[in-house]
């Protein structure tokens, strides 16, 4: 891929310096040296090293110049080297890149001088991965969900830079800059302590050589001053021809003399709609939506996605998913584990089925917390479980399947009424009830325990009818 680009850029110089006629454009061969800035303090982390790439230039306006570039880069941490010749003898790392930017560039003299200023500003994409340069394999470190990922990114970048150009005659020149990059991390996934230590700049000096071709010729450059002192002249023959919205009829044929700059028109000036979405062929960039898209589209005549999951808001029978969830064929959220957090934001995306989870997905063992109380509504004498509790004993009973490594203390307490002795057996038997009941529901019995309390630990007074109904209860416990 490096190579191709580098090949293609050749054979753009050499063609533009065989056919080419004046100074619109240009393409360049360049090299130089670059380094990433100091790391923890280390200057001589990865010292400058030799770097190539091309670039194709487009001048318009006279002091400006729009750049797209292409560089490749290969760096050693070799900090043993005193010269611009680090290699993998000495280095433990090797850092690999290619640099795709745009820069705007500014002339700040005449741009025909011999020797001219310029400053520009700009950014693009930086594709970077760091390698052992001895395996040549690249190295894991912590993402951004503690899991192990490759020290790699497309990474976005600002760059500025100062150089100057010298030109060699109408047609060639050599330019030199001096070029910094903030890389900014968009585009990258380490974990925080990681990306505090990265480089957060890239530094380059480059020589590149430049043929002009295409566009206009010098000469056709219109000065300010001749601009300032021409004065318009409108021909009265040409009046009946005037096109106030510059779409090719004349305002006497113009039956629709208002429409937006660059709408495709009819013959009597009217904008065409081939798909009918109230955006001119000519401004649509989607000339080709569904008519069912009508009043869904935006500015530019595409299909508004409301929750960019792929599936346009008039073909998305759920458009206001969560934004990253996994979606079927109809927009709408697929949910693997079935609970209630789609795929693609699920951090974990194979719960058991009817396990609480937080909002990321993943078990809610909050419950485990505290102890848990249950207010059996008893019959006098009783110690079966009401319906109610036994649902939420299901529950707790999913989460001790998960987390075997849990064990529980069932306390059982009584009002009271009738005498310490019997209460004491009660509550114990109440206690013993629960633990069965847990038992069946495949938690392991040898991980719990029972003490039945009787009359102790009252939480209300047993004066009323209601407090005595809060005094008689279970209290589990959970510990490891």
């Amino acid at each position: 891929m490096k190579k191709t680009i580098l090949i293609l850029l050749l054979i753009l110089l050499i063609s533009a310096s065989v056919f080419g006629y004046d100074y619109t454009y240009y393409v360049g061969l360049k090299g130089g040296i670059s380094k990433l800035s100091a790391q923890k303090g280390d200057s001589t982390t990865f010292p400058f090293q030799k770097t190539v790439g091309g670039e194709i230039g487009y001048r318009f306006q006279r002091h400006w110049v729009i750049e797209f570039g292409y560089s490749t880069h290969k760096l050693f941490n070799d900090s043993t080297s005193s010269t611009f010749g680090a290699d993998a003898t000495n280095a433990t790392m090797k850092w690999e890149a290619e640099r795709y930017g745009v820069t705007f560039r500014k002339y700040i003299n005449d741009p025909d001088s011999k020797i001219n200023l310029l400053m520009g500003l700009g950014g693009g994409l930086l594709n970077w991965e760091i390698r052992d340069p001895n395996a040549d394999t690249i190295f894991n470190v912590l993402g951004l969900h503690n899991d192990m990922v490759d020290f790699s990114a497309s990474e976005l970048f600002f760059s500025g830079l100062i150089g100057f150009d010298f030109n060699l005659s109408n047609r060639w020149t050599i330019s030199t800059d001096l070029q910094a990059d903030y890389l900014t991390g968009a585009g990258e996934e380490f974990e925080s302590s990681i990306e505090a230590d990265r480089s957060k700049f890239h530094v380059s000096a480059n020589v590149s050589l430049k043929v002009l071709f295409g566009g206009f010729k010098e000469t056709d450059w219109v000065s300010e001053e001749s601009w300032r002192h021409a004065q318009p002249t409108i021909s009265q023959k040409k009046t009946k021809e005037i096109d106030s919205d510059g779409d090719g009829v004349a305002d006497t044929d113009d039956l629709c003399p208002e429409t937006a700059f660059g709408a495709m028109v009819d013959n009597k000036g009217c904008s065409i709609d081939s798909d009918r979405d109230g955006v001119p062929d000519g401004l649509d960039h989607c000339p080709s939506t569904d008519r069912k898209a009508f009043g869904s589209v935006d500015i530019n005549g595409c299909p508004i996605d409301s929750d960019f999951d792929g599936i346009a808001d008039f073909e998305d029978s759920c458009p206001n998913n969560p934004k990253g969830a996994h979606v079927d064929i109809t927009g709408c959220p697929i949910d693997t584990d079935v609970d209630g957090v789609p795929d693609g934001i699920d951090d974990c995306p194979h719960t058991l089925y009817g396990v609480d989870v937080d909002k990321n997905g993943c078990i809610d063992l909050s419950m485990l917390a505290k102890p848990l109380i249950l207010n059996i509504d008893y019959a006098s004498g009783s110690f079966e479980v009401d319906p109610n509790n036994r649902e939420r004993l299901k529950s707790l009973s999913r989460i001790l399947n998960f987390v075997t490594d849990v064990r529980i203390e069932i306390n059982g307490f009584t009002d009271n009424i009738g005498t310490t002795v019997a209460n004491k057996k009660l509550s114990e038997k109440r206690g013993l009830r629960v633990k069965d009941y847990l038992g069946s529901l495949g938690v392991s019995v040898d991980r719990i325990k029972v003490f039945g309390k009787g009359e102790t630990n009252f939480v209300a007074s047993n004066n009323t009818a209601a407090g005595r109904a809060k005094n008689r209860r279970i209290e589990i416990i959970f510990y490891k």
